[in-house]
Order: C-alpha cells, then sequence, then structure tokens
C-alpha cells in the first residue's frame, strides 16, 4: 500500500470529462425508454414498485462508473476499456428492463451482477498494491452477498422476486450508504473516494440531459404513431412544454455550482450522497414524465382515470422534490417554491380526476411555469453559466 497506481487520478490536477463517459451515457437513452415503457404496461402500484426496483438498479450501475471514473483517471486505455465493457453490459441490461419481472428476470439479474462484480473485482486485481484499492475490494464482498438474492429472486416469480430483489437493491444502497463496512478492510472514507467535486456535479447535469432527450425521443415516436389531429398536437406541444420547463428548473441556475459546494464540505462524502439521492428523484419523476407523455397524445380527449391522473403528477412532483432537495444546499432560495409547487400538484390531484388527459397535462404545465415566472422574477432573466467544459 501507499504507492500511487496510474490509474489513480491526481487530485491536484484538473478532472476532465472525457469522451468515453459521453459515450457511456448514450446506452442510457435507451434504458430510461425502456422503462417508461414497463411503467406504461404496468399502471398499478405492484407495476410502480417493480419500475422502481428497476430504476435504482440501473441508477446504481451509473452511479457507480461515475463513481470510478470521478476518482480515477479515464484518460487510461485501461480505465477506458473497463467503462466500454461496462456500457455494453447496461445494454443488455437495459434489452432485459420490461420483462425483467416475466421471462427475462434471470437475464436481467445475471447482467447486473455481472456488471458489478466484474468491475470490482477487476479494479481491486488492478488497485491491490495502492491504498484505494481497498474500496473496490469492499464492494467485491458487498456485491457476492446481495447477488444471493438477485440470483434468487430470479428463479422465482410474482411476489417472491419482488421482495427478494427489494432486499437485493437494499443491501446494494445502505451497504454504499455506510462506506461497505467488510470484515478485516474497515469501510471506506471519504479520503478513499479520492473525489473530483466539480466533475461529480458536471456528469450529473449530463444525466439529466440524457434523460430530458428520451422524453423528446418518446413524444416524436408517439406523434408519429398515431394520426395527427389538434388534440394530439395539442398534447405534443404540452408535452415538449414539460419537457422545457424541467430543462429551465434544472439549468437556469447553473451557475451556483454543485462542485464547489461539495468541495467546501468538511465531509463532501455526504453532499454527493444527497446528490445522488436527489438526482434519482428527478430521474423518477422523468421516467414518468415519459409514460405521461406517450398517453397524453395517443388518447388526448380521454378521461384520465385515477392511476392516470397519479402518473401524470408523479412525475412533476418526484421532479420538484429533487430539486428543492438539491437546492437546500445548493440553489439558494429555489427549494421553497418547488416544494409550494409539489402540494398544489398534490392538492389538484383529486379534482383532476376524470378531466381529459390534455386538462390534466395543461395543469401540471401551468405549475411548472409559475415555478419558472418564480424564478425570472426572483433571480432575474439572466441565465446561469451555461458553458460546456472547455476541455474534454
Amino acid at each position: 500500500m501507499g504507492r500511487r497506481s496510474d490509474l489513480i487520478r491526481d487530485l491536484q490536477r484538473p478532472k476532465p470529462i472525457t469522451f468515453v463517459e459521453f459515450f457511456f451515457d448514450l446506452v442510457y437513452v435507451f434504458s430510461l425508454f425502456r422503462l417508461s415503457q414497463m411503467l406504461s404496461e404496468r399502471l398499478h402500484w405492484v407495476g410502480a414498485y417493480q419500475t422502481l426496483i428497476v430504476l435504482m438498479a440501473i441508477w446504481w450501475v451509473w452511479a457507480y462508473t461515475n463513481l470510478l471514473t470521478d476518482s480515477l483517471d479515464s484518460r487510461t486505455i485501461r480505465l477506458q476499456l473497463l467503462v466500454i465493457g461496462s456500457t455494453y453490459g447496461a445494454l443488455i441490461l437495459s434489452t432485459a428492463i420490461p420483462e425483467s419481472f416475466e421471462q427475462r428476470g434471470l437475464l436481467f439479474a445475471i447482467s447486473y451482477i455481472a456488471i458489478n462484480l466484474g468491475r470490482a473485482s477487476i479494479l481491486a486485481i488492478a488497485l491491490r498494491r495502492d491504498e484505494l484499492g481497498l474500496r473496490p475490494l469492499r464492494t467485491t464482498f458487498w456485491f457476492v452477498i446481495s447477488a444471493v438474492p438477485w440470483l434468487a429472486g430470479a428463479m422465482v416469480e410474482g411476489d417472491a422476486r419482488l421482495i427478494l430483489w427489494g432486499g437485493a437493491i437494499a443491501i446494494d444502497y445502505l451497504a454504499a450508504l455506510v462506506g461497505w463496512p467488510t470484515p478485516r478492510l474497515g469501510r471506506t472514507t471519504s479520503r478513499e473516494l479520492n473525489l473530483a467535486s466539480q466533475h461529480f456535479a458536471e456528469r450529473y447535469r449530463q444525466f439529466i440531459l440524457i434523460a430530458l432527450g428520451q422524453t423528446i425521443v418518446v413524444t416524436g415516436q408517439a406523434v408519429h404513431d398515431h394520426d395527427f389531429s389538434l388534440h394530439r398536437g395539442a398534447a405534443a406541444t404540452l408535452s415538449f412544454g414539460i419537457t422545457v420547463l424541467f430543462f429551465w428548473i434544472y439549468f437556469h441556475r447553473i451557475r451556483e455550482k454543485l462542485g464547489p459546494t461539495f468541495a467546501g464540505m468538511p465531509d463532501p462524502q455526504v453532499r454527493t450522497r444527497e446528490a445522488g439521492l436527489a438526482h434519482l428523484l428527478m430521474v423518477a419523476g422523468i421516467v414518468a414524465v415519459t409514460t405521461s407523455d406517450e398517453l397524453v397524445i395517443s388518447r388526448p380527449t380521454h378521461a384520465a382515470p385515477t392511476v392516470w391522473v397519479a402518473v401524470f403528477t408523479a412525475g412533476p412532483v418526484l421532479f420538484l422534490a429533487g430539486h428543492a432537495l438539491l437546492g437546500r444546499h445548493v440553489f439558494v432560495g429555489v427549494a421553497a417554491p418547488r416544494l409550494i409547487g409539489l402540494g398544489v400538484l398534490v392538492a389538484c390531484a383529486p379534482a383532476l380526476v376524470g378531466q381529459p388527459a390534455l386538462l390534466v397535462t395543461g395543469a401540471v404545465v401551468a405549475v411548472l411555469a409559475a415555478i419558472v415566472v418564480w424564478d425570472l422574477i426572483h433571480a432575474g432573466v439572466k441565465p446561469g453559466d451555461q458553458d460546456l467544459p472547455r476541455r474534454l
């Protein structure tokens, strides 16, 4: 221990985002699209829970890969090959998403385990002489433990799979939350994470763009799949409007950086975890909005049943909740209007049941637009820093 591996990023040097990281993100356009398909085919509470488990699994694959490219030097060929391998694994994982609780459960479980165990064990070997090699060694231990309920769940069906996979994803998240405590190896500390806070923040922003991009793909596909009419055109316009409003709410005040906030904390690991939870909530919201886009464009004048209204409002509610959590530490003064908007959507939801889907979408747009107007009035019309990183 103690000698630096060439895989370890130098904290004293800037951490530019590399093209291999953008390449890895591309598979998530497909992943999130498949996830919205899964939800649209399961518009009930059990289906929502199944979708949540799968979302948490694919988010964990992205988040842990992001943690590696943040703390290690992604310009090295060895790490780039590891990221490309993870990209292929994520692609195979995504093909099983809609049927993950049916006939493709084993493919989903094996793909998820292979990505996590393979990546962690390879790094544990590559970094065996370095202090940072303890982290992948610890994660390997915990991925082996969680692999048991993942595989057991794939061998059964129905509620049994739901319970086992729920326990498996809980193990993965809780182990990370407490630093992967491992017998004789202890737990991971902030110093061992070797975080580049600015790079970490930029990667989150890129993922939000990827998620918003797939809503545009689904909106365009839904318009293409149905005969065009005035109502359908209005539905497509409102659906695109929600995407634009999400973009504005998230990016308008981007000059108040996530990175410096993390770096300025005594333990940036805590803020990084909060940011991860906040972005997971926002991505869940975007997935729900993608499903609602398809519903309103396909049947704009259909009377929205309770489950439709739940999906239509859950997307913005989750997105606003995530952004409010983020704003608690980062975007000064923005959490309150988002929480108010969230409350308005929840309060109005019962009255929207039975109304045309187009009207329900219009109500969502009105609430989101009010938040944007508040931002314009109180933060000014000058946009935040919209520049991309100077070096890639």
